[in-house]
């Protein structure tokens, strides 16, 4: 099989073969992905689909490309919150220019302060490893493979890690804003 820079070449040159093996070793990656920020199925596989699609049709980017996870993650990011934000303005009773005002209200502003400081303090609670981990994932956007090599873990140690920080987050903000 070949590696994924002479598949990403393949496809930038319109190889559908080449394009459809991408698809398929990174498809569940981004539609769990997607799924986790949209809580939605349908939602998900539409979104994943248009990302894809997207993908497709940036193609002759792809050989520019150093790390592939890492595009398609800012690309599903990107697809994502324009979802998101449609989603929003179509399910507004009022127009955008009214909800821009709602977030500017100082206890709105507030709240989002304060959910952004529990966040940070759950995460200075993580063990110095986990926390590493954490950030490289959550906030540089790197998939555990890539942590992996960075680090010199097994990708299996960056997912367990992963997995307890999550696990740990989730309870930390769940107990805070209760």
């Amino acid at each position: 099989m070949p590696d994924e820079r002479q598949l990403l070449n393949a496809a930038a040159s319109g190889d559908e073969k080449a394009f459809r093996v991408l698809i398929e070793t990174h498809w569940k990656r981004v539609y769990f992905n997607t799924l986790a920020l949209v809580k939605s199925p349908a939602a998900a596989q539409e979104l994943t689909q248009d990302i894809f699609l997207k993908l497709w049709q940036q193609r002759d980017k792809l050989t520019t490309v150093e790390s592939l996870p890492h595009y398609i993650y800012v690309l599903g990011r990107n697809q994502v919150i324009s979802f998101l934000r449609k989603k929003i303005v179509d399910t507004s009773p009022i127009g955008p220019e009214a909800v821009i005002e709602d977030v500017l209200l100082p206890h709105l502003q507030l709240e989002g302060k304060d959910a952004y400081r529990i966040v940070l303090e759950g995460i200075e609670q993580l063990s110095p490893q986990q926390k590493l981990i954490f950030r490289m994932s959550r906030i540089e956007g790197l998939s555990h493979e890539e942590i992996a090599g960075r680090l010199q873990l097994s990708k299996n140690t960056v997912k367990v890690h992963m997995v307890i920080a999550l696990n740990f987050m989730r309870t930390w903000i769940k107990d805070r804003l209760q």
